[in-house]
């Protein structure tokens, strides 16, 4: 009897220390983007998830920098491919729910970056971050245009491929 009862015992003590240490964990390490397909999210990443996947250097200069500035952070199409999500368009939101659309195309015609880093260091909210699309403006050819420039999306919080 003495032994169901350390048993019971046990078994409540792990029942409850087991989610306390996931919250922690969870709490350790915030979400920082939601990608999803069709109104289902699909994944979500914290900045070490991204910061798992390859990273890339896009040297540009934007209309809201002044020279030129680099860039780092994993393909677009690497993030999407992550969650599985393929579509003809990617409706990007920012973090006051501002939204813009993308053609899915664009990130397999050209390097889109999610950049976490600008000049090496993470951006803060209150500076564009901590996530903004970055297309390769200074090294492809016909990009510095207002309709690309539309799509640059700063304060990145999820993303909807439909």
């Amino acid at each position: 009897m003495l032994h169901l009862a350390l048993a019971a015992c046990l078994a409540l003590c792990l029942a409850v220390t087991v989610p306390t240490a996931k919250a922690q964990q969870t709490a350790s390490t915030p979400a920082i983007l939601t990608v999803g397909k069709q109104g289902t999210p699909l994944l979500t990443f914290d900045r070490a998830t991204l910061e798992r996947l390859p990273q890339h250097t896009i040297p540009t200069s934007t209309p809201w920098t002044t020279g030129t500035v680099k860039f780092e952070g994993p393909l677009l199409r690497d993030v999407l491919g992550q969650a599985g999500a393929r579509g003809a368009t990617i409706s990007a939101v920012a973090m006051n729910d501002y939204t813009v659309s993308l053609p899915f195309s664009d990130v397999e015609t050209y390097d889109v970056i999610v950049a976490l880093k600008r000049d090496g260091q993470y951006m803060p909210v209150r500076d564009k971050g901590p996530l903004w699309i970055i297309y390769p403006l200074d090294l492809v050819a016909g990009l510095q245009t207002p309709a690309i420039h539309s799509r640059m999306i700063w304060q990145l919080k999820a993303m909807q491929v439909d």
